[in-house]
Formats: structure tokens, sequence, C-alpha cells
């Protein structure tokens, strides 16, 4: 399947590891000029050295999504490298701390609003009017199956996640008719460092084993298994392509059947 993606430019937040490193590779494989955006240099430098040897066109820019001026740095930053505007918004971004209501000041919600909501309604307000120029445009958001069933114990990542769909419904209606389309990919459990990270987290405070926690949280899903980012790679990569050209203004699940919701 050819999938028109050769030659189109993508930004990628996230891009150091886990999703957002396999959603740039993804894309670079297609032909795709990426440039990947995170707060680790020296991952950024290493997988843009991996992307060249590859003989993938790929750029790193270093940057915390949560800073104001980081969309308009992203966009000099390709002029200056392709002499072009962003064709494709990779919208991803380390989720917010686990807890409770009670758990969380309003310092907490601020800087979780900042990361996981605002980053992707700045960097979708940047991107729009060079999209809309060129009458095509891709914007996918990564968030996660709590958008659509919230849990009391990610009630951080519910609200914003979900905050993040609206978001997305509503603009897509507005620039469907300009052949941009703006999705949301709500993934389930992933196997990237942060899901080790909060089974490790639970098998501390709940003082048991990290691999009985695992198999546990494993066979809670139909499919018996947490996804490989690649997978989430190939949904995003079908999304932004010419393939995909009629879907916007969905959030779609992929998450090995886990969510109960069929709607």
């Amino acid at each position: 399947m050819n999938l028109g993606l050769n030659n189109k430019i993508a930004v990628v937040t996230g891009a150091s590891k886990g999703m957002g490193k396999s959603i740039a590779y993804s894309l670079a494989s297609e032909g795709v000029k990426v440039l990947l955006v995170a707060r680790n240099l020296d991952l950024l430098k290493s997988e843009v050295h991996s992307l060249l040897e590859l003989g993938y066109s790929a750029a790193y820019l270093q940057g915390d999504v949560s800073d104001l001026d980081l969309p308009n740095l992203v966009l000099e930053f390709i002029k200056k490298e392709w002499n072009s505007s962003p064709d494709i918004l990779i919208n991803n971004a380390g989720g917010p701390p686990p807890g409770s209501i009670l758990n969380h000041s309003d310092q907490i919600w601020d800087a979780a609003i900042q990361l996981n909501l605002m980053s992707v309604i700045r960097f979708t307000r940047a991107m729009l009017p060079y999209m809309k120029e060129k009458k095509w445009g891709r914007i996918v958001s990564i968030t996660s199956t709590v958008a659509k069933e919230p849990s009391p114990t990610m009630v951080l990542s519910a609200t914003l996640r979900a905050g993040v769909s609206a978001f997305t419904k509503a603009v897509s209606s507005e620039y469907a008719v300009d052949n941009i389309t703006l999705n949301v990919i709500c993934p389930g459990g992933v196997l990237t460092d942060r899901l080790s990270s909060l089974l490790k987290q639970n098998a501390e405070t709940t003082n048991r084993n990290y691999d009985e926690i695992l198999s546990e949280s494993q066979n809670m899903i139909p499919a018996k298994r947490f996804a490989n980012p690649d997978e989430i790679a190939n949904t995003v990569t079908f999304l932004c392509s010419e393939a995909g050209s009629y879907i916007t203004g969905t959030s779609i699940m992929v998450d090995g059947g886990l969510t109960k919701s069929y709607f």
C-alpha cells in the first residue's frame, strides 16, 4: 500500500523513547522527514544518529512541551532545516503522576494541565495555519484509555486526556474541509519505561512482587499481553497516510480489547 507520505515533514514530541520513538521510526520509514522533540538531549542525539544511519531524514530539537515558546521554536527550526513547514504533528508526552483527587495540589494540577492538555492546544494552534495553507495536514494526539474509562487513581490523566478528545473533536469539524484530519490514539497498556515504572510503584506500594503485578495486569486484557510500541506507531502512521484521509475527529482505542465500552 502506498501511504503517500514521502517527503512530508513531521513533528513528533516525546520522541526520544517509548511510543514517540517508535512513531518517529515508523514515519521515517515511509519517507517522512521527522523532527524529534524531547527533553533528553543525549537520547535525542542517539536516536537521530540511528535514523540517519538507516538512510532516513531526521533532526532533533531539545525542549519541554510545557514551554510556551516551543511550538514557535519548532516552526523556526523546520523553516531553517527543510525550508518548509510541518505536514504532520504527533502530540505525545508522558502522563501525569497517578493518585486520587486528595493526592494532588493545585500546583500538580497546573503542571499536568500544561504538559498534557495545553501543550496539545499550543502545538495544534501553531501548526494549523500552515496545514490550512497547504490544504493537507495530519494531527494525532497520543493519550490513554482512561479518557473513555476514567479511574479514580488516575484522575489527572483521565481529566486531561478526555479534554484532548473533546478539543480534537471540536477542531476537527472546523478543519475537515481543508483536508486536515485530527485524531486521538488511546493506548491501553504499552510496554514502555513509564508503564514499568508504574507497575514497580504499584508493587512497592502493595508490598507485592513485580512479576506478579505484571502477570495480573496482562491477564486483565483480553489479548493477554501489553502492546509493543510499534503497534501504536503502525496505527498512527496509517492515520497520517492518504489511506486514512477520511478518518477525523475520532478517539481510537488501541488496547487489545481492554476498554469495555463499544462507542
